[in-house]
């Protein structure tokens, strides 16, 4: 179906346009004070399904809704986070590391997480997570595009710097065509629980946006950092959480809330993109 081969194309574009805005010197700095990324990572980790089935018990939505819920929170950051992160004009490297870690860290986690919360939602008792292929799909989706675009600037600084706003403006483009595309795969599924998985998706959004910046906060990081936590915390891979229902466990009613979640959270994202636009521009001129 041609849907499902432009959803990834649009993706790698997205992480190209992604890597122009970065230099090898961010990652770096980061490197050298390691703990806020591991502990950040490790962190949303744990949080984020716990939080998941307070949401759950607190709300009672669908089983469907409560299992993609779930899937959801126990799966890695996503790549959208990177892009989402170069549009507000945050620090693009330390949201690359993160979703990096994370996905290293969450596809070795995710059984885990699930063989112990899952069942009590929904009479799954094996839940195996195809890591190889994910990882390759991690590897293919998000290092090789952001690798490209980093080369793209390096070779082309000039063109980069001239056509950098232009670029953004079609990465957001692109992720709205990317919401439509997802919605549309879903959907008879999507209308029938629109409201429900509107609730569930702010909700949750909300919850880990602000969990985000709390770990941000209490590892000492800037008020432009605590925004990247933030925004790491709220973007999951949702891919991930679609492969892991459809395929493993054979269940593809459950993608339904992957899909509008996405589609739900985006204005949410936006919003908060916007709002700290003003303070990471003051801090990359004081620097």
């Amino acid at each position: 179906m041609i849907v499902n081969f432009l959803i990834p194309i649009i993706l790698v574009l997205l992480m190209v346009i992604v890597g122009t805005g970065l230099q090898t010197i961010q990652f770096n700095a980061i490197l050298r004070f390691p703990l806020p990324l591991l502990g950040g990572t490790l962190l949303q980790i744990v949080m984020l399904p716990l939080g998941a089935l307070g949401i759950i018990y607190l709300l009672q939505p669908p089983v469907e809704l409560a299992a993609g819920l779930l899937l959801v929170s126990a799966c890695p950051g996503g790549a959208l986070s990177n892009f989402y992160c170069h549009f507000g004009r945050l620090n693009v490297a330390l949201s690359v590391m993160m979703t990096a870690v994370s996905s290293i860290l969450g596809f070795i986690v995710l059984p885990i997480v699930l063989a112990i919360i899952f069942p009590v939602i929904v009479s799954v008792q094996v839940v195996e997570v195809p890591v190889k292929e994910l990882v390759f799909r991690l590897f293919l989706l998000l290092l090789v595009p952001v690798g490209i675009g980093m080369l793209i600037r390096n070779r082309f600084p000039g063109v980069v710097g001239q056509y950098g706003q232009i670029m953004r403006i079609a990465g957001l483009v692109l992720v709205v065509l990317l919401l439509v595309l997802i919605f549309y795969t879903q959907w008879e599924g999507a209308t029938r629980l629109f409201y429900d998985a509107a609730t569930l998706s702010l909700v949750f959004t909300l919850f880990a946006l602000s969990v985000g910046w709390v770990v941000a906060y209490l590892l000492r990081q800037s008020a432009v950092d605590r925004k990247v936590f933030s925004v790491e915390f709220a973007v999951r891979n949702v891919g991930a959480a679609a492969v892991v229902a459809a395929t493993t466990l054979g269940r593809p009613e459950f993608v339904i809330f992957g899909a509008l979640f996405v589609i739900f959270q985006f204005p949410v994202i936006l919003l908060v993109l916007l709002s700290g636009r003003q303070v990471a521009t003051e801090a990359t001129e004081m620097s």
